[in-house]
């Protein structure tokens, strides 16, 4: 149907725009005269395009779904409880703002989370489906691979308002660099993104869901893409990335080891990483070493993020600083630190902790059990998605932007979402009302509406 297709070409360009990074900006705040990011208000021109989407998917599923009854049974079934979940940790971050310094970074926040839900739903339940969409998100992530592997090659960037790039000169402090006294200073990939780590995480997650929906037709063109992103992947120098790419592919590869495309891609990979890793050794060496004193700053940097946190949380353990408030909370506990020493901790989990308290981790943790019962009986190749998701959880350890950035959530959703569900069909469809009571397979409502008399 024509609506049907609209809505998929949406959800589509959704993914294939994701990466750039054009936003509106209302509100900035400058702490001794340095624009501070993480207390910033903004709202991205995708996020335009998403609300779209969420509402032609509401309406597109009520229309496919809706059931006609009269009698009916209801249960508290897993779909249900997982909704349930959602809504009351959703509720519980918007409440936050009673409670928090800054109620607008609150609401900013918990809309973008409420945001990652929809799209959550959108992916898993919609009519794209897993193999389209992230053909989609491959065709996405074409340009900005291009645009990272000339910024590394011409160390150089440039400023866009309208596709939201931002300057990043080598020499300035702050710019992501890998360097020595030997070496120099070498620009690290930025891409679209703000930070290499967030363009190297991107990068993953669009190779370990590229990894699921490997096919035998056009075999040279996937060994192109691949290579095209492997390549991007190396020059952000995301150490975690890196990390969570070599497991995932290995471990893809002993779990369809005797389907011949995936060797023949897997040892091309293989040699091309060994070529660059050769061509560019000192910069290796200085990223995974960590003896260049910028390499040294950071990790000191990282190791006091954790102190702080601590300290935060020990003055807000139940109820949090709120959703979106961990850098304003620290500026307040001490006003006297440095203005570069004002942002989140270096771990999506250690930030989310101190901002929801332990209500808010109990109630997240509620939601993640319920996603597992829901989710696990449906996926097939259980060892390999499952070490998906501990690479994501990895990501989520050594990085804060998974959970405080818009397009980290947005990254955080569509993995979940793309790695749970199943190739060529919807995974599992919440209704309102209990199939089980009705002599009607389940399956069967997946692909064309179903009335009940």
């Amino acid at each position: 149907m024509p609506f049907e297709k609209i809505l998929k070409f949406l959800i589509g360009l959704f993914l294939f725009l994701l990466p750039w990074q054009t936003i509106w900006i209302f509100r900035e705040v400058f702490v001794g005269g340095v624009k501070r990011e993480y207390l910033t208000l903004g709202f991205y021109a995708t996020e335009v395009l998403l609300w779209i989407v969420i509402m032609m998917f509401i309406a597109w599923y009520w229309k496919n779904y809706k059931l006609q009854i009269t009698n009916y049974k209801f249960r508290m079934t897993k779909d249900r409880v997982f909704v349930l979940a959602v809504l009351f940790f959703i509720s519980y971050l918007f409440l936050s703002r009673f409670w928090s310094l800054d109620g607008d970074l609150v609401m900013q926040q918990s809309l973008r989370i409420m945001e990652a839900f929809l799209l959550f739903f959108v992916l898993l339940l919609g009519p794209l489906k897993k193999e389209e969409a992230i053909k989609w998100l491959v065709l996405g992530s074409i340009l900005p691979c291009v645009l990272g592997i000339w910024q590394f090659l011409a160390q150089s960037t440039f400023a866009s308002t309208w596709l939201g790039l931002a300057l990043h000169p080598t020499w300035q402090g702050g710019t992501s660099v890998v360097a020595s006294e030997t070496i120099g200073r070498w620009l690290r990939a930025y891409g679209p993104f703000s930070h290499p780590n967030v363009f190297g995480g991107y990068l993953a997650i669009v190779l370990l869901l590229y990894c699921s929906i490997v096919k035998e037709e056009k075999r040279w063109l996937q060994l192109i893409t691949y290579n095209l992103l492997l390549t991007t992947l190396f020059f952000t120098f995301s150490r975690s990335a890196w990390i969570v790419v070599f497991i995932g592919l290995l471990v893809y590869w002993f779990t369809v080891k005797n389907e011949k495309k995936w060797l023949q891609l897997t040892t091309y990979n293989l040699l091309l990483t060994i070529f660059l890793a050769t061509l560019f050794f000192p910069l290796v060496q200085t990223r995974l070493t960590g003896n260049s004193i910028s390499e040294s700053h950071s990790i000191t940097d990282r190791v006091s993020g954790y102190s702080d946190a601590w300290k935060l949380f020990k003055q807000h353990p139940v109820l949090g600083v709120g959703a979106g408030n961990y850098a304003i909370a620290l500026w307040h506990s001490d006003k006297w630190r440095s203005v570069w020493e004002i942002q989140p901790a270096h771990n999506a989990a250690v930030l989310f902790v101190v901002e929801g308290g332990v209500i808010g981790v109990a109630l997240f943790v509620f939601v993640l059990i319920s996603f597992v019962k829901l989710i696990i009986q449906t996926t097939k190749h259980k060892f390999y998605y499952g070490l998906c998701y501990l690479g994501f959880v990895f990501l989520a350890l050594f990085d804060h932007y998974l959970y405080s950035s818009y397009i980290g959530l947005m990254l955080s959703s569509l993995f979940f979402a793309l790695i749970s569900r199943r190739n060529g069909e919807n995974t599992v469809s919440p209704q309102l009302i209990h199939r089980e009571s009705f002599d009607i397979p389940f399956a069967a409502c997946h692909n064309t509406p179903t009335r009940l008399r």
